[in-house]
């Protein structure tokens, strides 16, 4: 039993496993015994058991053969099996030239028609649609972040070089004017104010334009803010807009003007003639009154002289006749007077000497001029024909 081999297969276990007993070893007594082990040969008895074999003592391994002899013993390869020849494009190729008779050209048409293709995609509609729209959605949104670049980029710009620009308010003339100064005030400080302005020079010719400080807050003309009691007729149809206030340097004197817009030309004409026996006072810080005329002396002819002498002492006395008194000019009722100014009616208040102080009239129903003299009325009138033109 010392030489005895035991061996264990998975057929015996799974054998041994269905019968309930546990897998138990197989004696091996020689290679038929394994094999038949190896096909699932019945388990053997139970009572068989492990034998733990002795040691085999160490044999040294032979010397390995001369590689003569070991090709001596290998078989041939051609005896065990037939050689395949190798199979190249190239040989596939001369064969299929061959076979059908053709040239290359027409062999490698042939092959490329037979090898699978990829299908191509035929554009629809729909894709076509879908894809311009991705297209022009990509487009839209570069085209806006560009421009929100260049106009961040802009204002950072302006921001870091350039000052602040504050834009002067402007106000809407009826006609152009040269010059533009602000005033303040009501009532009799308004009147003031613009006293001094006529009394400040402007060149030969030009029109200063008058404001108040608070025109483009509120809708107030310098006329209205006098608070002149002008009748309530005229007050009311002053239309602040179109009107304005100035000084105009023409025929070498400076004097005040008023443009006034208005409503009605029935009422406010009416209003100005109910006005005219106050008119030059209530105007008169703006519109005085001219400085006497002096006297024109007439010349007197010499009157000879006597001359007396006595005896006693020479003496000599000489006497001379009084001059007459100065002639004065012809004198004339001071009052409005019916006028034509620049082939446009007007209503004109002359001094005792036939000097204008006040003049008035319409440039067009629309239009109320209040000027100094005839030459400020027309030059008025010329700028309100050349800006009404434009």
């Amino acid at each position: 039993m010392a030489d005895d081999k035991y061996i264990r297969t998975f057929g015996g276990d799974v054998e041994a496993i269905q019968k309930g007993d546990k897998p138990e070893l197989v004696p091996l007594h020689h290679a038929e015994a394994f094999q038949e082990a190896l096909r699932g040969a019945p388990a053997p008895a139970s009572s068989e058991r492990l034998v733990e074999a002795p040691a085999l003592p160490l044999v040294p391994a032979p010397a390995p053969a001369p590689l003569e002899n070991k090709i001596k013993t290998e078989p041939a390869l051609s005896e065990e099996r037939p050689i395949v020849p190798l199979k190249t494009y190239a040989s596939d190729f001369s064969r299929r030239m061959k076979e059908t008779q053709a040239s290359a050209v027409t062999v490698l048409a042939a092959e490329q028609d037979e090898a699978p293709r990829v299908p191509e995609l035929v554009p629809t509609k729909e894709n076509v649609s879908r894809t311009n729209l991705i297209y022009g959605i990509a487009g839209g949104v570069l085209l806006i972040g560009g421009i929100v670049g260049v106009y961040i980029a802009y204002s950072a710009l302006l921001s870091a070089e350039a000052p602040p620009v504050v834009i002067a308010p402007t106000i809407a003339t009826p006609i152009f004017v040269d010059e533009h100064t602000q005033i303040s005030g009501s009532g009799d400080a308004l009147l003031l104010a613009m006293a001094q302005s006529v009394g400040t020079l402007i060149k030969q010719g030009a029109v200063r334009l008058l404001s108040l400080e608070t025109a483009t807050s509120s809708n107030m003309s310098i006329f209205s803010a006098l608070a002149l009691p002008a009748p309530g007729a005229l007050t009311r149809n002053i239309q602040p807009a179109q009107s304005m206030a100035g000084v105009v340097f023409v025929n070498g004197k400076q004097s005040p003007f008023f443009i006034l817009s208005v409503a009605s030309y029935g009422d406010t004409f009416a209003a100005m003639l109910a006005w005219e026996p106050l008119m030059l006072r209530d105007l008169a810080k703006l519109f005085p009154q001219y400085p006497a005329p002096r006297s024109v002396a007439v010349p007197v002819p010499e009157i000879a002289t006597t001359t007396a002498t006595t005896s006693s002492q020479s003496r000599q006395a000489t006497t001379t006749a009084p001059a007459p008194a100065p002639v004065a000019a012809p004198v004339s009722v001071a009052a409005f007077y019916d006028t034509t100014v620049a082939n446009h009616d007007a209503r004109a208040y002359r001094d005792t000497s036939g000097r204008t102080l006040l003049i008035y009239g319409y440039w067009d129903q629309k239009t109320l001029i209040i000027a100094r003299d005839d030459a400020a009325f027309t030059e008025i009138v010329r700028r309100l024909a050349t800006s009404r033109s434009l």
